[in-house]
């Protein structure tokens, strides 16, 4: 990304030589903020009327130094009930680096833990959405890149504005129509926006997308600063502008806040886990003897996501997901197995030279989320000699998924019943009726199921495209060769540093196969395998002390499905026409059963991808804001499949 080129003013200010401004006053930056942004939005009076479980959502343009979003998320500790939910989205074109902005925060004493949280949760500075967790109840989604193309693709209800960024006559690129418009989308009934400065483009842009403008009295020696509230546009909406209405998702208007979770797997296990950190009540059903007792229940498992190097809409899910996985990973207690010991994907075959090369021409990452780097420094790194350039992710590691998935589960809002296969869904009045084959009946308003390619079963989702994947992983007595390993090292088969004296190696490959029964020629292929690729580490005739096999679920595409479910049949009658002729905004909300998602498909990444699906998820349920881009949660989509047999006409 382009650098924010930081100067520090004579009197300590932080200031932009790009912009030729200040970051915030001289005269007090904090009591700026509050005048402008935390006052003007009377926030301290909507933050404490917030009823128990309420959600908030601030938008920002202009993060800067995060001085705001520190204001505003102190106040709401202090007043929010413990229970409320606080999301802060801000824009940024040029980020500053974490160490900059610890710099420039570190005059106020008084947000001196806030700051260290925020500094140590920094996002790495790479155009995108970046979910960054701040606390159990407080949110920080960072938006790098230009703030009108960012915003355009941002699915939130937004509560209160923060107009900062620089003047408009030093920044005009920001205070455009598009700004404004966007604004007008996303702003909730009542909805009220603060700005440092009067112009008259700013004036005007908010007046024309709905907010009433009032001119003040501006802070310190400015004579005037505006605020306003958000009435409406003059006229009705137009229907189905944005997100086309084929993508929509249903609005949970229903206030009864339990659900069941169909499997205790990792998605079962985060989808649940994220519900229940919201305040709903969670009953999970699993048919086997134990949680995690599919694919999901080996003892070590790689956080890692093959990025490429161009701007994919693929490629910026990954990359978020692994972010998200990554910081998620650090902050893990000792009693789960896991290691933020870095993680090396090695340059082998043709596929992988092809990627690297693209790599070596521009990087789009920064060096420490990705870095490419040279044999002899991945050696170093890894702890063991190694032949070729590899990718290093620094924050990458492994963890134990069965482990994980026992401690999402630990939750006074969950309750997990095994032993419990589900055999049908039925819609009644109050959502679904769902029956197991112990004859047990439950009624929920809310279904998700997490069943990965078993999910065909039901007749609501059978037309979904699952395939199973069967493998197999491995596990080796380390060596005095192996014992030095120090980082997880990928390329198509993966090599885990060793946990109580065992390595995991693996894993096998076998498509739409569903077998679970171990095999000793799949124990012979993976040491054959890392043999070939790692002939100094394995020698291929190592004895496996265990092995378990398990199945993963694949999509087409090969990403995750997370979303509503639609009535195939309803759809087609409804959308076919319609989509072959790209007519679909005065159409009908889509026909899909209501109270009924899915988050599966994770393939073998799943302890990279399930925290952000489960995230978007919940985040969705509970009518938070969608942490991820909207062209990102197309994609995810479980229904896009029939949607682009629709436009092509083959449905």
């Amino acid at each position: 990304m382009d650098t924010p080129l930081l100067e520090t003013a004579a009197d300590g200010t932080p200031r932009s030589a790009r912009f030729d401004d200040v970051y915030f006053s001289a005269a007090g930056g904090l009591d700026e903020s509050r005048y402008v942004f935390i006052n003007h939005n009377r926030l301290a009076e909507r933050f404490a009327a917030l009823p128990e479980y309420g959600q908030f959502t601030v938008a920002e343009t202009g993060f800067g130094t995060g001085l705001n979003c520190l204001a505003a998320w102190q106040l709401f500790q202090q007043l929010a009930p413990a229970t409320a939910r606080l999301t802060f989205i801000s824009t940024e074109r040029y980020p500053l680096s974490a160490k900059q902005i610890d710099t420039a925060l570190a005059q106020w004493p008084e947000l001196a833990p806030l700051r260290h949280t925020l500094v140590r949760q920094y996002p790495a500075r790479f155009e995108g959405f970046h979910s960054v967790e701040l606390a159990d109840n407080v949110d920080l989604l960072l938006l790098f890149g230009d703030a009108n193309v960012t915003l355009s693709e941002l699915n939130a209800g937004v509560d209160a504005w923060f107009l900062d960024g620089f003047a408009p006559a030093k920044n005009p690129d920001l205070w455009q129509p598009t700004l404004f418009d966007a604004m007008a989308r996303l702003s909730r009934p009542n909805a009220s926006a603060a700005t440092f400065t009067a112009a008259r483009r700013v004036r005007d842009g908010l007046s024309g997308a709905g907010f009433q403008v009032e001119r003040v009295k501006g802070f310190g020696r400015k004579r005037d600063m505006v605020r306003a509230e958000y009435i409406g546009r003059c006229g009705p909406p137009r229907p189905g502008l944005w997100p086309a209405n084929e993508w929509v998702w249903p609005k949970t208007a229903n206030q009864d806040r339990r659900a069941i979770v169909v499997g205790a797997g990792l998605a079962g296990a985060h989808s649940a886990w994220e519900l229940a950190q919201r305040g709903w009540q969670v009953t999970v059903l699993e048919q086997a003897t134990t949680v995690a007792a599919g694919a999901s229940g080996n003892a070590q498992g790689a956080v890692y996501a093959r990025l490429s190097a161009q701007d994919a809409v693929a490629n910026r899910f990954y990359s978020q997901a692994l972010e998200l996985s990554q910081q998620r990973l650090g902050q893990l207690p000792d009693s789960i197995p896991h290691a933020n010991c870095g993680l090396l994907q090695l340059n082998q075959g043709p596929k992988e030279a092809k990627r690297f090369q693209q790599y070596h021409q521009a990087n789009p990452y920064p060096a420490d989320f990705v870095d490419l780097i040279a044999a002899d420094k991945a050696s170093e790194y890894a702890g063991v000699p190694l032949a070729s350039d590899a990718l290093y992710f620094p924050n990458g590691g492994w963890v134990s998924p069965a482990a994980l998935v026992a401690h999402r589960l630990d939750h006074p809002n969950i309750r997990v019943l095994t032993h419990h296969t589900v055999s049908t869904l039925t819609p009644n009045d109050s959502g679904w009726q769902v029956d197991c084959d112990n004859g047990e009946r439950f009624n929920v308003p809310h279904v998700i199921l997490a069943t990965a390619w078993q999910s065909a079963a039901f007749p609501q989702t059978a037309d979904l495209p699952l395939q199973p994947i069967a493998g197999q992983v491995s596990r080796i007595a380390t060596t005095d060769t192996l014992a030095t390993l120090r980082a997880v090292l990928c390329s198509d088969r993966y090599l885990v540093p060793a946990d109580r004296g065992l390595h995991s190696l693996g894993a096998t490959f076998h498509l739409k196969q569903s077998q679970t029964d171990v095999r000793s020629e799949d124990d012979t292929d993976n040491l054959q395998s890392l043999h070939q690729r790692l002939p100094q580490l394995i020698q291929g005739n190592e004895t496996p002390v265990e092995a378990r096999a398990g199945v993963r679920c694949a999509s087409p595409d090969y990403l995750p499905l997370v979303g509503p479910v639609v009535n195939t049949q309803a759809f087609t009658t409804d959308y076919g026409e319609a989509l072959r002729k790209r007519r679909t905004d005065r159409l009908p909300a889509p026909a899909h059963y209501p109270g009924l998602w899915v988050n599966i498909a994770h393939g073998s990444k799943g302890l990279t991808t399930v925290p952000l699906t489960a995230k978007t998820l919940a985040n969705g349920l509970n009518d938070e804001p969608m942490p991820i881009p909207q062209n990102v949660l197309n994609q995810l989509n479980p229904n896009r499949f029939i949607i682009r047999q629709l436009i092509r006409g083959n449905a």
